[in-house]
C-alpha cells in the first residue's frame, strides 16, 4: 500500500542572539556540542560510522583479518631466523609443530557446530601450517600471492553465504513502493524471482495473524547449494522451534512448495528457542533416487579414533548425511528404527548393517517373527537367524554373554569397550520388536540395552510405533534404547507425537517418501535435527543387491569367551544352524503341500484327522467339502507298545542335541514337550531335532504326538 509523502519540514531559524550573550546552548559551535564541520565533529563523525561498519561487515572482512594475521606470523617467523636467535629448520620444526595439532583441534570444535564447514577449515588450516612452515626461509611476493589466492579460494563460499546487509535507516516510517518503483522488489535486491515469490509468500499466507507462524519475519536472504536460506524470527513468547516444526506441512503449503523442500533448524548464533533457520530448497538432493553405493562408517572423528559412526544417507539440503553412532570411546550404543510399514524400515537395518560389519569388527544376529520375510538378506548371512518362537533362547544366550563379558573387563580391567576382530561387537537387529519384547522378557533386554553398551552388544529394534506397549510395557527398556539412537519415519498412528525424547517433529506429518525420517540430534557427532533420506540398498527393485553387499564384507565371527558363554543357556547357538535348516526344510514342505491344497499335517498347532483304523487320514483338499470322519477309540491291543526301548543301540555322528533327544526318547520320555523341558531346548528346537531323528530313520511315531526309539 503506498503511503502518501511527507511534507518537507521547515527549516528551523533559531532567533537572533542578543549582543554580547552567548550563543544558545546546544546549538553548532557551542561548547556542549561542537560544530559539524569542526575538527572534532568530524573526528566524531567518521568514529561512529566506522563503528557501524565494522559492526555490519565483519563476516565479510573475517577472512581478511585472517589472512593478514598468518602474514604477519609469517613476516615475525622471518625475523626470528635473519636475527640469527634460531635456524630456519628449527623454527619452520616449531611452526609445524604448533599449527598442525591447532588445525586439527579447530576442525573438530568446526564440526560440532557446522559440520559442512568442516572440510573447507581442515583445509584451510593445514594450508595456513604449509605456509608458516616455508616462512622462515623467506616470504616473498610469490609467498604473498599464494597466501592471497588460498584466501580467495577458501573464503569464496564465506562471503557467498554472508552478504553485506542493508544498512539500517534512520527514518522513524517505512514507505513501501509499488513493485517496480525505485527501492521496491526489484532486482536490484539481489533476489532470484524464486527468492522474492518465497518471501513475499511468508508476508501474506505464512507470517500473518491468521498464518501458521504469525507475526514472524525472515531477515538477511542467502544463496545455497540447493535454495536460499533466511534467518527466521518468529513472535517471542509465542512460538518457538518445536511449535513451529510441527506445522511443517502448513507452511509448505503457504510457500506452494512441497513439504521435502523447507527445512527449519534452531539458529547456531543465537540460544533463544524464537530465532530459526528457514531452507526452502528450489531443487532438491534426495529426490529421486538416493542409492545405496558401499559401506559408509567413520572410524575417526576429527582425528580422535574410537568412533563407529555410520552414515545413512544426505540431509535434505544436501549439507553432510545423518550419523547413526554405533561405537564410541568404550561404549556401543543401541538404537530404535520407527515407521510404517512399507516406509522402509528394513532398507534402513540392511544399510546399517552393512556399514557395521563393514570393518570385520562387528558380528550380527537377526530375530525376525515373520521368519526371514522382511529381510532375506540379513536372515541368510546373519551369525544367528531366528524367528519370534527362540526369541527367549536369543535372550538367554545375550545375558550370559553380558555377564562373561563383563567379568572379562574386570580381569583386563577394562572400564569400557573397543571393537576388534579378536574381540567383536555383537548387534542384535529385531525386525518386529513388538512381537519380540513381551512383559515376561522385557526386563531382560532392557538389562541387556543397559548393560550391553560397555560389553559390546547392542540392541537394533524396529516397530510401527513408539509408544510404551511396542517394549513390552517396561518404560526402562525403551528408554535404554532411544538413548543411544532413533530414526522416526512416517507413522498413521496420530498418538505418535512426543513418544521419542528428543524429537521435535510429529511423524505423522512426514511425507510418504521412502526412507525419509528424521534422527535424533546429536551435535557431537554430527547430527541435526533435520530431514534425511536413507540411501536404498535395493536400487532399481534388485533385490539380491543387499545378499552381495553383506557377502563382501569381512566377518570376524565371535570370540571364544562369548562363544564358550552362550552354553550357560543351552545348546541353542551352537545348534542354531541344524535348527535353521532343518525349520527351513519343514516350512518350504509346509508351503509345497499347501499349494497343492493340501493341509500339512503340522501346520495348525500340529493337528490333524486321523481314521478309525489309527491311521493318518487322506489330506484335505481345498475348495472340496471336507466329510469329517466319526472317531471310534481303538481296541487297545492295536496300539503300538509306547516305552523304553532296551533293545535299541545308540546312533554315532549325530550331535550333542541330537543324541540328548534319542537318548530321552530312549528313556521313555515320548511327548515332544516333555522332551523339550527334559533337555533343555525349545519347542520348536525340540520338534526340529526330532523331525530329523524320525527322517534319518532313528526314531518311529507308533501314534501320532509320540515317539520311539527304532529297533
Amino acid at each position: 500500500m503506498k503511503t502518501a509523502p511527507r511534507a518537507a519540514a521547515a527549516p528551523h531559524t533559531p532567533a537572533p542572539a542578543e549582543e554580547g550573550s552567548p550563543p544558545p546552548t546546544g546549538q553548532p559551535g557551542t561548547p556542549e556540542q561542537p560544530g559539524r564541520f569542526s575538527a572534532e565533529g568530524l573526528f566524531g563523525t567518521a568514529r561512529t560510522d566506522l563503528t557501524a561498519t565494522l559492526a555490519l561487515t565483519w563476516r565479510q572482512w573475517m577472512p581478511h583479518a585472517v589472512a593478514a594475521t598468518v602474514a604477519g606470523t609469517g613476516l615475525a617467523l622471518q625475523a626470528i631466523t635473519s636475527s640469527g636467535a634460531a635456524s630456519a629448520t628449527e623454527t619452520a620444526t616449531v611452526a609445524a609443530a604448533v599449527t598442525v595439532p591447532a588445525a586439527v583441534r579447530t576442525a573438530q570444535l568446526v564440526r560440532r557446530r557446522r559440520p559442512h564447514w568442516t572440510r573447507r577449515t581442515l583445509v584451510a588450516g593445514l594450508g595456513i601450517a604449509a605456509w608458516l612452515t616455508t616462512a622462515p626461509w623467506g616470504i616473498g611476493h610469490d609467498h604473498l600471492a599464494v597466501l592471497a589466492g588460498l584466501e580467495l579460494a577458501l573464503a569464496a563460499r564465506w562471503w557467498q553465504l554472508h552478504r553485506i546487509p542493508h544498512p539500517p535507516t534512520d527514518e522513524p516510517e517505512h514507505t513501501e513502493p509499488e513493485p517496480g518503483e525505485a527501492g521496491g522488489d526489484s532486482a536490484a535486491d539481489g533476489l532470484t524471482p524464486f527468492a522474492q515469490q518465497i518471501t513475499r509468500l511468508w508476508q501474506e499466507q505464512v507470517g500473518t495473524k491468521t498464518g501458521p507462524a504469525p507475526s514472524s519475519e525472515l531477515m538477511l536472504p542467502a544463496p545455497t547449494r540447493y535454495g536460499y536460506e533466511w534467518k527466521l524470527r518468529l513472535q517471542p513468547a509465542q512460538q518457538i522451534y518445536p511449535k513451529i516444526l510441527n506445522v511443517l506441512d502448513l507452511i509448505a503449503s503457504g510457500l506452494d512448495v512441497g513439504i521435502t523442500d523447507v527445512m527449519i533448524e534452531k539458529h547456531a548464533d543465537h540460544r533463544s528457542a524464537h530465532w530459526c533457520r528457514l531452507q526452502v530448497l528450489e531443487r532438491s538432493p534426495i529426490e529421486g533416487n538416493v542409492d545405496f553405493t558401499g559401506p559408509r562408517r567413520i572410524d575417526t572423528l576429527g582425528g580422535e579414533p574410537g568412533y563407529g559412526i555410520l552414515q545413512l544417507g544426505p540431509y535434505a539440503d544436501g549439507e553432510g548425511e545423518a550419523p547413526w553412532r554405533l561405537y564410541t570411546p568404550g561404549s556401543m550404543w543401541s538404537g530404535v528404527v520407527i515407521g510404517d510399514t512399507g516406509i522402509g524400515k528394513s532398507r534402513v537395518m540392511e544399510n546399517l548393517v552393512i556399514s557395521a560389519v563393514s570393518c570385520g569388527d562387528t558380528e550380527y544376529w537377526y530375530i525376525d517373527p515373520n521368519r526371514g520375510g522382511s529381510s532375506p538378506a540379513l536372515a541368510d548371512h546373519a551369525d544367528w537367524f531366528a524367528t519370534a518362537d527362540e526369541a527367549d533362547d536369543v535372550l538367554a544366550a545375550l545375558l550370559c554373554i553380558v555377564d562373561a563379558r563383563a567379568e572379562e573387563n574386570a580381569v583386563m580391567r577394562l572400564t569400557g569397550f573397543t571393537p576388534s576382530p579378536d574381540r567383536p561387537g555383537l548387534l542384535v537387529v529385531i525386525d518386529e520388536c513388538h512381537r519380540v519384547f513381551t512383559q515376561d522378557s522385557a526386563a531382560g533386554w532392557a538389562r541387556i540395552a543397559r548393560e550391553g553398551r560397555k560389553v559390546g552388544v547392542a540392541l537394533l529394534p524396529a516397530s510401527q510405533y513408539a509408544g510404551i506397549i511396542t517394549f513390552g510395557n517396561h518404560e526402562p527398556l525403551r528408554q535404554s534404547v532411544m538413548v543411544g539412537n532413533a530414526i522416526a519415519m512416517r507413522v498413521t498412528s496420530k498418538s505418535g507425537k512426543g513418544l521419542m525424547a528428543g524429537l521435535e517433529v510429529d511423524p505423522l506429518t512426514l511425507p510418504e517418501l521412502p526412507g525419509y525420517g528424521y534422527t535424533m540430534r546429536s551435535e557431537k557427532h554430527g547430527g541435526r535435527t533435520a530431514p534425511f533420506r536413507n540411501r536404498n540398498t535395493t536400487p532399481g527393485g534388485d533385490a539380491e543387491a543387499p545378499a552381495r553387499w553383506l557377502a563382501m564384507q569381512p566377518r570376524p565371527g565371535l570370540d571364544t569367551l562369548t562363544v564358550t558363554a552362550t552354553l550357560a543357556a543351552g545348546t541353542a547357538y551352537r545348534d542354531r544352524h541344524a535348527v535353521d535348516a532343518t525349520g527351513r526344510t519343514a516350512s518350504a514342505r509346509r508351503v509345497e503341500q499347501l499349494r497343492a491344497g493340501h493341509l500339512p499335517d503340522d501346520f495348525l498347532n500340529g493337528t490333524s484327522p486321523a481314521d478309525t483304523n489309527g491311521h493318518q487320514a487322506e489330506p484335505p483338499v481345498m475348495g472340496k467339502v471336507i466329510t469329517f470322519p466319526t472317531f471310534t477309540p481303538a481296541p487297545a491291543a492295536a496300539e503300538a507298545p509306547v516305552g523304553p526301548t532296551a533293545s535299541a543301540r545308540r546312533p554315532i555322528g549325530l550331535s550333542d542335541s541330537h543324541q540328548a533327544v534319542w537318548a530321552a526318547v530312549a528313556a521313555g520320555i515320548d511327548r515332544p514337550k516333555e522332551i523339550g523341558e527334559h533337555v533343555g531346548l525349545s519347542p520348536r528346537q525340540t520338534q526340529a531335532l526330532l523331525s530329523q531323528l524320525l527322517k534319518d530313520g532313528h526314531l518311529i511315531q507308533p501314534k501320532y504326538g509320540r515317539y520311539q526309539t527304532a529297533s
